[in-house]
């Protein structure tokens, strides 16, 4: 992920002949009684190579009693224009997701956090839960907060147990917010609200927020205050996924105006070759510049060309592996 949006991040920057090297064209929709049925194509060419694909993704209405969010992936060969591969991306959107999340952390949360907090209890939650209780082994208990408890708050817990027995991992309901934000040193909130999930005066002077569920301007997980130039306590720089796909979807950004020189990509502080830190006097301001406040964001609204790059990879080692069925096509 460091190399993807490194390499996402240094196109746009690019000035090379022939087609662009990141192209994530704005997502189209149709809408049915069941579902709002999303589009999304992109395409990545990196120093390795180039591939162009399209994720759709079937959002369920209220009227639709089914759960999970369906979604496809179609991986094209650039060179013949055939369809590559067909992949279910139901999982892979939610680790893509939560691996730039868990670089994020790494770059600003704490090294010595011990409490984590996720709004959720979906293949989000889980991820991210998962990936960065790898990266933290200091962490000492896990709180989903979910509006009711049911299976899959139990599975989810079992799983995260099993994997982590050194971690409490426990659920708890809305209204027990209060008991745990406040001792959060990692907050993320994987969840499509529409009104923001706390209050800015509950969070710790030192957290780390991941905010990943919003994708719409009508859409809330925070509270805008909390990025907002007119509060003295706001935080002045964010890391975003990408600052032009955030500054027109993000509806906490766009109620609090954020400038996009308020804004950084995290793609911006990673080298897109080696995948590592960047060290650099640009990257090291912008490093001090996120964590001047003491509380860092980190707003991911996602990005075709990270659909690209995990579709690549799992069907490279797929077909290594001789995984999956070939199609006559």
């Amino acid at each position: 992920m460091a190399k993807t949006l490194g390499a996402i991040s240094a196109a746009r920057d690019s000035e090379a002949a022939g087609p662009a090297a990141v192209q994530n064209p704005l997502r189209i929709s149709t809408e049915s009684r069941s579902h709002k049925t999303l589009y999304m194509p992109s395409r990545l060419a990196t120093a390795e190579t180039a591939d162009t694909a399209i994720k759709v993704v079937a959002v369920p209405t209220p009227d639709c009693t089914l759960s999970g969010l369906p979604g496809t992936t179609l991986l094209m060969n650039e060179s013949t224009g055939a369809v590559r591969a067909l992949v279910n991306s139901a999982e892979l959107t939610g680790l893509r997701t939560a691996a730039a999340s868990a670089l994020a952390t790494r770059t600003l949360a704490q090294p010595d956090s011990r409490s984590l907090v996720i709004f959720g209890s979906g293949v989000q939650a889980y991820f991210h839960a998962r990936l960065i209780l790898e990266l933290f082994p200091s962490l000492e208990h896990v709180d989903f907060i979910v509006r009711s408890r049911n299976e899959r708050t139990s599975s989810l817990c079992a799983k995260l147990s099993q994997r982590f027995d050194s971690v409490t991992v426990q659920v708890r309901e809305a209204g027990e917010v209060d008991d745990v934000l406040p001792r959060a040193d990692i907050v993320c909130t994987c969840v499509p609200s529409t009104s923001p999930l706390f209050d800015v005066g509950m969070l710790k002077g030192t957290v780390h927020i991941n905010a990943i569920g919003s994708y719409t301007p009508r859409m809330f997980e925070f509270p805008p205050e909390l990025v907002s130039e007119a509060e003295a306590a706001c935080i002045p720089q964010i890391l975003v996924d990408s600052r032009s796909a955030c500054l027109a979807e993000a509806g906490e950004l766009i109620a609090a105006r954020v400038a996009p020189e308020r804004t950084t990509e995290l793609g911006e502080l990673f080298d897109p070759v080696s995948g590592r830190l960047r060290e650099d006097e640009k990257a090291t301001k912008a490093m001090a510049d996120l964590r001047r406040a003491g509380k860092s964001l980190f707003k991911c609204v996602g990005i075709g060309g990270m659909d690209v790059a995990i579709t690549r990879l799992v069907v490279d080692v797929a077909e290594k592996q001789g995984t999956g069925s070939i199609v006559a096509y």
